[in-house]
């Protein structure tokens, strides 16, 4: 293990020397110990190039190269490789050129396939040349893939069909198994697109069975993901149900392993941000030290040579003045570098928010699906016998929906916008029976009762921000649901003071759980923080983070006394307003029976969202028709009437902004709800510009759904 990088330029390496160090650093790597690679593998690299080690160069190059595409320091990595193809091309090495051009192909592979293919097509004459049958197989293999992703199926299948004669020619070699799976696995997806079903089926249950526990994860789930569509482009439902609970849990694992690698990210670029303040901040003391110290050696010096002639004393002076300036001079300069690394740092942690805030709302896609269709199941007669398994499979994708909705939460109820107080009439007796409700089934499998009650001198209206009031209650339970077993959990709303029209109310969830340790009762309401002996039970560690951020916008804070294998009673006072008893009647009397015969067009380009939005519709006898983009759209209400539109956002051909425009130029009517995965709440645009009513966050409740197109249908303004 490398402790000292002063030691890399004291000592002289030998190309075995520098191999080991290498293979060290790649373990690193693949830990996410990115910080160590920067901080002794880039001076390292500088003693291989002085020292022409051009081989061994390749390997820790190359390394580095994929640490800086990790860290999405993209400017970084290409600057290593541009240099080195500079020094391969010097060299007239055939296969570091080629590398070179991987690697390069690489920084773009996954967000940009089309800058991609123009990185990597140089590498493909140039690998003809070398006897290297590893180095031309990825060649052929990334072009393949990179051009069935952007549909220019021809030359994609041209490329896969020189890895097929490569597979056949060394059939013998290590490589070749694991190869021969992502082979398979683009082969596939170029059937699928090709419509040929049967062949693409074939073909990717072989990539599987090839590629189990060989290739990367991304494969293993884009193959499952192309196999449910064949199946369900041949109409076997049953197939794509079974594919989908093993495609579902390799989301979640990727998601569990991508949030680890994201804290891993965030905390080498942390270090690396430390690493360089402190080695600036010493370089700082030591030359304000040295300074001082010398200004107080000339200084003894003036005493003792008090006797030199005038001319030598000035002459002392003007160089003690120049030493001067010339430190203030530097100091602004590291001042300044200080605060370039400083504007660097915050740079990165907004990137990783970024990642966060996009991995999240991709989720949300496929939760709407699997949240929608098992609500709807559990609602059907013909599913009554399979009530426990749809139970179970909601409850697992509320889980997982929860964990997606606590990042978000994080950042919504930090901005100005998601501080703001919403208020409407709501009976509070009624909003937590229905939160309970949600954890019925845990409840069950943790064999646990509730028990719910509301103080009569407390209003049975409350005028209020009711989601925030949902939000906190919702994270308050769920906790005590999930940590408890064979146990009771008790929530309580109790009076405690009137003034100035307003109720100061206690709100209390007490459960007989686990417990939390007083040493950890601070900790626990820290952003990730977790209780030590509860981690086997999952979940963010954002939820009492949350729920303080909440509880901050209506002027109140999270209180805890628990006792370890005892349990715990979370509690906070508030200052709530009496609702009007006549307001929220006439809200609730609106009624879901208006929405019967009515004509709602459905505008989504993913058939799964299609399906769950039509059963919704049809189980309050409503009518449908269905439209797969936007263009779609506005050919189907220039020939038709419609009393409501759901619009997605997100589409192919045309999005559903500028849909939605256009069929404003001529009916302006109609209400439009943009039925999206994205939480606009956040984003810096104004729905509202682009002519749309309203709009519901996927996954949802039906009642949301419901209560948002009566509405909008009842009101009939746009």
């Amino acid at each position: 293990m490398i402790n000292d990088t002063s030691s890399l330029a004291d000592k002289e390496y030998t190309a075995q020397d520098i191999d080991s160090v290498t293979a060290a650093l790649r373990k690193s790597f693949y830990k996410g110990e990115f910080h160590k690679i920067i901080d002794f593998g880039t001076p390292l690299l500088d003693y291989v190039e002085k020292t022409n080690f051009f081989r061994e160069e390749r390997g820790l190059r190359s390394l580095i190269t994929n640490t800086f595409i990790q860290l999405d320091e993209f400017e970084g990595a290409e600057d290593l490789i541009n240099e080195g193809l500079e020094r391969a091309k010097l060299k007239k090495d055939t296969l570091a050129t080629i590398s070179g051009y991987i690697d390069l192909s690489n920084c773009y592979f996954e967000n940009e396939p089309l800058k991609a293919i123009i990185y990597l097509k140089p590498a493909a004459p140039l690998v003809q040349k070398v006897q290297h049958p590893r180095a031309q197989f990825i060649v052929n293999s990334n072009l393949a893939e990179l051009y069935e992703r952007v549909d220019t199926l021809e030359v994609a299948q041209k490329h896969l069909d020189i890895s097929w004669k490569l597979l056949d020619m060394h059939s013998s070699a290590d490589w070749r198994t694991e190869f021969e799976a992502v082979t398979l696995h683009i082969q596939g997806a170029i059937f699928l697109k090709q419509k040929k079903y049967e062949r693409a089926i074939e073909t990717i249950k072989k990539s599987l069975e090839l590629g189990y526990g060989k290739f990367d994860q991304r494969y293993h789930i884009k193959n499952y993901e192309n196999l449910m569509m064949a199946y369900e482009n041949i109409e076997q439902y049953k197939n794509v149900t079974e594919i989908r609970h093993i495609y579902d849990s390799l989301i979640t694992a990727r998601y569990k392993s991508e949030k680890i690698k994201q804290q891993n990210i965030a905390s080498s670029k942390f270090k690396l941000d430390q690493y360089k303040q402190k080695l600036l901040q010493s370089q700082l003391e030591n030359e304000i030290s040295l300074q001082k110290q010398a200004k107080s050696d000339l200084l003894l010096k003036i005493f003792y040579a008090s006797s030199v002639i005038l001319i030598a004393i000035l002459g002392f002076l003007f160089y003690t003045r120049y030493k001067r300036n010339l430190l203030l001079e530097n100091l602004k300069l590291k001042n300044q570098q200080y605060l370039e690394a400083k504007e660097e740092s915050e740079k990165l942690a907004n990137k990783n928010t970024q990642f966060l805030s996009t991995i999240s709302h991709e989720l949300r896609t496929p939760l709407y699906g699997i949240v929608g269709l098992s609500s709807v199941f559990l609602k059907d007669p013909k599913f009554d016998e399979h009530s426990d398994d749809l139970s179970s499979l909601k409850f697992s994708a509320d889980y997982l929906l929860s964990l997606v909705n606590d990042v978000l939460n994080l950042n919504k109820f930090s901005s100005a916008e998601g501080r703001q107080i919403h208020k409407s009439n709501f009976k509070i007796r009624q909003l937590i029976s229905n939160i309970a409700q949600n954890f019925e089934f845990l409840n069950r499998k943790n064999n646990n009762s509730i028990n719910i009650t509301v103080s009569e001198k407390v209003p049975e209206i409350l005028y209020t921000d009711k989601m925030k009031i949902s939000q906190v209650l919702l994270n308050l339970i769920s906790n005590a649901c999930k940590f408890t077993e064979d146990g009771k959990i008790e929530v309580r709303v109790e009076f405690l003071d009137y003034k100035n029209e307003q109720y100061l109310l206690k709100f209390m969830i007490k459960d007989t759980g686990k417990g939390i340790p007083e040493e950890e009762q601070t900790n626990i309401f820290n952003e990730f923080a977790q209780v030590q002996n509860n981690q086997d039970l999952g979940g963010t560690g954002l939820g009492l983070a949350i729920v303080n951020k909440i509880l901050l916008t209506l002027n109140s804070k999270l209180n805890l006394k628990s006792t370890l294998h005892k349990g715990s009673e979370f509690f906070f006072d508030v200052w709530l307003e009496a609702g009007n008893h006549i307001t929220a009647e006439k809200e609730e009397l609106l009624g879901f029976e208006k929405l019967k015969n009515k004509h709602i067009l459905i505008v989504d380009d993913n058939k799964i969202n299609q399906v769950v939005t039509r059963k919704i519709l049809e189980q309050y006898d409503m009518k449908h028709q269905i439209a797969s983009n936007g263009l779609e759209a506005i050919s189907f209400v220039e020939e038709d009437s419609f009393d409501a539109i759901l619009m997605d956002i997100n589409m192919p051909i045309m999005d559903g902004m500028e849909s939605s425009t256009q069929i404003r130029t001529f009916n302006k009517t109609v209400p439009i709800i943009a039925l999206t995965a994205t939480d606009y709440v956040n984003e810096n645009r104004n729905l509202k510009d682009y002519g749309i009513n309203d709009f519901i966050i996927k996954p949802y409740k039906t009642e949301d759904l419901l209560e948002t197109l009566t509405k909008h249908i009842t009101n009939g303004k746009v």
